[in-house]
């Protein structure tokens, strides 16, 4: 697992590459994947899958992937750095859109790699935004000017964004109870939840908790409380040399046939064998 970083001062970032493989490997900037041409395989936490020309992929601050080798593969890469998204973009947290696609509203290390998938006419109208936003950074013009560029690539992300909507999972919460909900258990991943403990931490019933958090998540309480510590324990067994039982204790699975039993249900293989495959 490679780590890579952009300085706190940095604005934004851009490039442009061809032809690579690039091994898993998380950063602490924003990254907005842009597949222009030719094919290659994503992969992130729970998936790896063929992406090609109009695919996009939002990886949010924490997150990790990667990609294997690909055929004619072309992509273009722009890098939201942490100052950005805190000054300029700032109002980004506002906009439902921006919130669950970045994962504005998650902790870091918590929000979900993103895909989104473009029309031949949305790609179109990208590839000539990237071409005018890529030229503008590169002779480092105006960050007013880059700033009004990247902007309309945002609203091409955001009608996107709303034309895959209905077939999407609701991602962000909005009733209070279930966002304190979510907190409570990203939050707290290692404590010894019940669902009986949550609901009374949210004053609630149980049974109306599962039935308000399902309407919301589409899963109820502890399905999504294994969901992320799967995910959590995936993200560190690829980093560093932290033994497999170590990871367990850190999710909240302290019992190893615990731990090998949800992991293998959640990947499909062992935590050693996803470990292997991955780095």
């Amino acid at each position: 697992m490679r780590h890579l970083e952009v300085s706190q001062s940095a604005c934004f970032y851009m490039n442009h590459s061809r032809g690579f493989g690039n091994a898993a490997h998380d950063h602490n900037f924003l990254e907005i994947a842009f597949i222009l041409n030719g094919k290659t395989r994503h992969f992130a936490i729970q998936s790896e899958e063929e992406c090609s020309a109009g695919d996009v992929y939002i990886i949010p601050i924490g997150a990790w992937h990667g990609y294997r080798e690909g055929e004619e593969f072309e992509i273009a890469n722009c890098l939201l750095s942490p100052a950005l998204l805190e000054r300029e973009l700032a109002w980004l947290k506002e906009i439902a859109c921006f919130r669950d696609l970045f994962g504005l509203d998650r902790p870091i290390g918590l929000a979900s790699v993103r895909r989104l998938r473009l029309s031949p006419t949305a790609l179109q109208s990208l590839l000539e935004l990237l071409d005018e936003l890529e030229t503008v950074f590169r002779e480092e013009g105006s960050r007013v000017a880059l700033l009004g560029r990247l902007l309309l690539v945002l609203d091409l992300l955001q009608e996107a964004y709303g034309k895959a909507a209905a077939a999407a999972a609701p991602e962000a919460p909005s009733h209070a109870a279930v966002r304190q909900a979510v907190d409570l258990l990203c939050n707290g991943i290692a404590e010894e939840w019940s669902l009986e403990r949550l609901a009374a931490c949210l004053r609630l019933s149980p049974s109306y908790l599962v039935r308000l958090f399902r309407a919301q998540m589409n899963v109820p309480p502890m399905q999504f409380l294994s969901r992320i510590r799967g995910e959590r324990a995936a993200t560190l067994l690829l980093f560093g040399k932290m033994r497999i039982g170590d990871i367990g204790v850190a999710v909240g699975w302290p019992d190893p046939k615990q731990f090998a039993a949800c992991f293998q249900r959640h990947f499909g293989l062992s935590a050693s064998a996803y470990r292997k495959k991955m780095m």
